[in-house]
């Protein structure tokens, strides 16, 4: 794995620097600044998760000077800034995927969407990329950017090996700089952690009660609900709430998103749910992740039988923390990033000369200024 080094060791011809604007060390707010002799792009511009939505530390003129925004993702961590960044002066094109754009809230003024017949693109002499996915939600991508003589590779939030996303695993490739997922602080592998989970809900099935697990209207929802049609088959039914069905029935059947043994699953393995109805031994999967909405928190204090089963971060909005902490709720993670372990093995896989690990909060880069 690369090593992370201080900026002045890296001075030197066509000197580029990266700005961490937030994303390591940091609760959500992914956004990172590129500035050489002729160009300025950012790549993400999210909020943080902490329930304060802090905003990226980019400067006024940073912002007037990027000429691209390159979004890997819908998620808020890394999109709540976008129309911040407008509003404080940037106008240049906003690059993404087209399931990325249908996602978020906030449509930006100028968006440019990335073609999934043509993945590499030409910005004008000095500027080009490649893009491919990544396995974390619809629509998620990395980018290898090359400009001014330099290459640069973002992961975005990146998942080998999903139950349900296609990625294009990254191989083969050589950069100056690479800045790579490593969420989790562990050395373990994906196969080890979606096990757990698997293990987890047939415990609480087991017991002939009914199993929820929030998730997010985009990402882990579907792909676990494939790890447990795959692994129990009928003997304990899925329900989706209305989002994340939608997201089924719409992607389900689209190889460009979806593994190709997937696509010849009938769309009713996963079945509509209300929200309300629950009956013992079945799945329940509630797009409301962090349990803000006050009618999540009613069905579960009104259904003491019902086993609550959290797989992502407990951020600090909503009260899914509080369900965790409380012993209302089970936890064990689901593997939608990297773990350490799995960032090595990345960094390995291709010839990167600086890696700056990001999207973990409990590990802060020496520091937030690196040059190459």
């Amino acid at each position: 794995m690369g090593s992370v080094l201080p900026a002045d060791l890296f001075l030197g011809e066509n000197n580029m620097q990266l700005y961490i604007a937030g994303g390591c060390g940091d609760q959500g707010r992914n956004c990172f600044y590129i500035e050489g002799d002729r160009h300025a792009f950012i790549v993400d511009a999210g909020t943080s998760t902490d329930g304060l939505d802090r905003l990226p530390d980019l400067s006024p003129e940073m912002i007037r000077r990027a000429e691209y925004l390159f979004v890997t993702h819908s998620h808020k961590d890394h999109t709540g800034a976008i129309e911040y960044l407008e509003n404080n002066g940037f106008t240049g094109p906003v690059l993404m995927s087209n399931q990325t754009y249908q996602q978020i809230h906030y449509k930006p003024k100028n968006t440019m969407i990335l073609d999934s017949t043509a993945p590499e693109l030409s910005l004008d002499g000095e500027l080009s990329l490649r893009w491919g996915r990544t396995g974390h939600c619809a629509g998620a991508v990395w980018y290898y950017i090359t400009v001014d003589g330099k290459r640069l590779f973002f992961s975005g939030d990146y998942r080998e090996n999903d139950t349900f996303y296609r990625c294009d695993a990254v191989r083969g490739l050589t950069a100056d700089l690479a800045v790579i997922d490593s969420a989790y602080s562990r050395m373990d592998r994906a196969e080890d952690m979606r096990k757990a989970v698997a293990d987890a809900a047939k415990e609480a099935l087991g017991q002939s009660a009914p199993l929820l697990l929030p998730v997010p209207s985009y990402g882990r929802g579907l792909s676990m609900a494939m790890l447990f049609y795959q692994t129990f088959g009928e003997a304990y039914p899925i329900h989706m709430s209305a989002k994340l069905r939608d997201q089924w029935l719409r992607i389900g059947h689209r190889s460009y998103f979806a593994h190709e043994e997937i696509l010849g699953y009938p769309f009713d393995i996963f079945r509509p749910w209300d929200e309300t109805s629950l009956e013992g031994g079945h799945i329940y999967f509630l797009t409301d992740a962090q349990l803000s909405k006050a009618k999540s928190r009613q069905l579960i204090d009104c259904h003491p039988e019902l086993s609550v089963l959290m797989t992502g971060s407990l951020h600090g909005y909503g009260k899914a923390k509080f369900y965790y902490e409380s012993g209302r709720a089970a936890f064990v993670l689901w593997p939608n990033h990297l773990t350490k372990q799995e960032t090595a093995d990345l960094a390995a896989a291709n010839a990167f000369s600086l890696v700056v690990p990001f999207h973990n909060p409990k590990e802060k880069p020496e520091t937030d200024v690196y040059s190459f």
